[in-house]
């Protein structure tokens, strides 16, 4: 929530007033000047807003509290933003600075996980990565039982003796404890359920909401919801005035992003009998794949019922060794086609 602000009464009614007239004001923009008008697209932007919504009221309102920190699941087929992956599994929890957390689980059978303290999201300007770690940075138990206490100091020794205590440094500045479990084997890679608690809180029940922690979650998840649906259409535009259509630009880790990530991209202009053909060596990487985003709303499409992405596992590599995908509106009958909807 920026300094300036302060959320309205909830008892009187107000809050909830403010917050519908509030999210009344993002639709008008929806129909205003930089946004696309054609049907389909206008459609899918009121669809866009209900997603916001959905995963905005849940990270704020029933996860919000970073004094009872819940994981939150987010970037599923009805909740997505910012340019999901289709393989990761998203968490996220509310952490603050003052305080010291647990987290645990059991990673036996995972691919990879990138784990991070961040200041919140970059259509926030809050661009902070403050730590970052992966699963080879971390000690398991013999059977895979994996325990994380985020906090100032390094913890002398985990909850449970047979398990390794590992530790990710506090920043002033953390706001957000968020995972990436990346799967690219459907069939056997495990995405298994993680837990976080603050230390000194174990086992004890959140106490009911109060009033003013409703009225503020209801001002940052408007609020968030605001920037968000002006921020991804204006970011995915300004990317494309950059670029050169059906042409490939080289993958790269995002300023002040994940670390252990590269992206690639490439806008295509495509006519429905066209197809775009996409040739690379096969890339030396734990793991990779290729998915298509929607131009605005910068979704990664229909990805519960359609061929909108590949993992590496799901690829065919051709017998020089490179991989060869193909970009269509229609299936044209050979491996590795995504499909544009």
């Amino acid at each position: 929530m920026p300094p300036e602000t302060k959320p309205r009464d909830l008892l009187s009614g107000d809050a909830w007033r403010d917050f519908c007239r509030r999210l009344e004001a993002v639709g008008e923009t929806l129909v205003g000047d930089g946004f696309p008008t054609d049907p389909r697209d206008r459609t899918e932007g009121f669809r866009y807003l209900t997603r916001l919504l959905a995963y905005a009221m849940r990270m704020e309102i029933e996860c919000g509290d970073p004094l009872y920190p819940q994981l939150c699941r987010y970037e599923e087929p009805h909740t997505q933003w910012g340019g999901p992956n289709p393989d990761n599994t998203y968490l996220r929890a509310a952490v603050h600075p003052d305080h010291a957390y647990r987290v645990w689980g059991n990673l036996a059978g995972m691919r990879q996980i990138i784990a991070s303290l961040q200041e919140g999201d970059m259509q926030l300007q809050q661009y902070g990565v403050f730590s970052e770690q992966t699963l080879g940075d971390w000690k398991l138990g013999a059977d895979g039982s994996f325990e994380l206490v985020i906090a100032k100091q390094r913890p002398e020794r985990a909850r449970d003796a047979r398990t390794p205590v590992n530790w990710m440094p506090m920043h002033e500045q953390a706001r957000l404890f968020q995972v990436r479990i990346y799967l690219s084997d459907w069939a056997n890679d495990a995405s298994p359920t993680l837990h976080i608690e603050r230390i000194g809180a174990e086992g004890e029940p959140p106490p009911p909401p109060a009033p003013e922690a409703v009225a503020a979650g209801l001002d940052r998840a408007v609020g968030w919801v605001a920037a968000s649906a002006a921020y991804w259409n204006r970011y995915t535009w300004k990317s494309f005035e950059r670029a050169t259509p059906n042409a490939v630009a080289a993958a790269r880790s995002t300023p002040r992003g994940a670390d252990n990530i590269k992206y690639g991209s490439c806008f295509w202009d495509l006519a429905e009998d066209e197809a775009l053909v996409f040739t690379c060596e096969e890339p030396e990487a734990q793991y990779y794949n290729f998915c298509i985003h929607t131009m605005t709303w910068l979704e990664s499409g229909d990805f519960a019922n359609r061929q909108t992405s590949l993992s590496g596992h799901q690829l065919h590599v051709d017998d020089d060794g490179r991989v060869r995908v193909v970009l269509s509106a229609g299936d044209p009958g050979v491996p590795n086609w995504i499909d544009t909807e």
